[in-house]
């Protein structure tokens, strides 16, 4: 009688055990534990592309966006102004924009209010500087040369060094092609403007992932 009783027990106890398994797997079923490496909110048109990696680390900082149709359009040439606005995100100068847009370094930024604040604070770091004393020329493609030339400048060490070494544009050109800071990017022309899908990825390469 014992054993039956034991039998029938242990029978019983293997019965609860696999009812809340059972359950703990329904509850679980719907997880998606690689869910931080999906593509699912983020732009069409660079998913299963080379570009997605830096876009996506981009945008969940916020410090590039995509467009309201959905895309990215890493084709597309992006201006002066916006690449302000971004490198002034990735290196934390966003604090007192309202303040840093009430001065007036510039003529042309008249109509880019939403970018002026940013500009004045990446020049008052030494990060960016105008096409003239007077004028920044906001709308104007960034080329790779300039766009390369902020990012080195990010970093004031690497800018010192690289400016004492030289005469611009090469110093730079020389400088991030001998420590391959471009990557995968290939530049056949450093005074062609640089597409939005290759600042990504170069704006990726530079900044800290921290």
């Amino acid at each position: 009688m014992n054993m039956k009783k034991t039998k029938k027990s242990m029978v019983f106890i293997l019965t609860i055990i696999l009812i809340i398994a059972s359950a703990a797997g329904t509850v679980f079923a719907g997880v998606d534990y690689y869910q931080q490496d999906s593509q699912s909110g983020y732009p069409s048109d660079v998913m299963n592309t080379q570009y997605f990696a830096a876009v996506k680390f981009l945008m969940d900082k916020k410090i590039l966006t995509g467009f309201e149709d959905g895309t990215f359009r890493p084709n597309d040439p992006i201006n002066r102004a916006q690449i302000a606005v971004a490198i002034a995100k990735a290196t934390n100068r966003t604090n007192n924009l309202d303040t840093m847009a009430e001065k007036n370094k510039f003529t042309d930024l008249e109509s880019y209010n939403w970018a002026k604040g940013h500009i004045n604070a990446l020049v008052d770091a030494g990060i960016v500087k105008g096409t003239s004393s007077t004028t920044y020329a906001p709308g104007e493609n960034i080329t790779y040369v300039q766009l390369i030339t902020l990012l080195v400048r990010m970093n004031q060490g690497a800018a010192s060094e690289v400016e004492s070494s030289g005469v611009w544009p090469d110093n730079y050109i020389q400088y991030v092609t001998l420590y391959n800071y471009l990557g995968d990017v290939t530049v056949t022309d450093w005074n062609a403007p640089a597409p939005r899908g290759d600042a990504a990825k170069l704006i990726y390469r530079f900044i800290p992932k921290n």
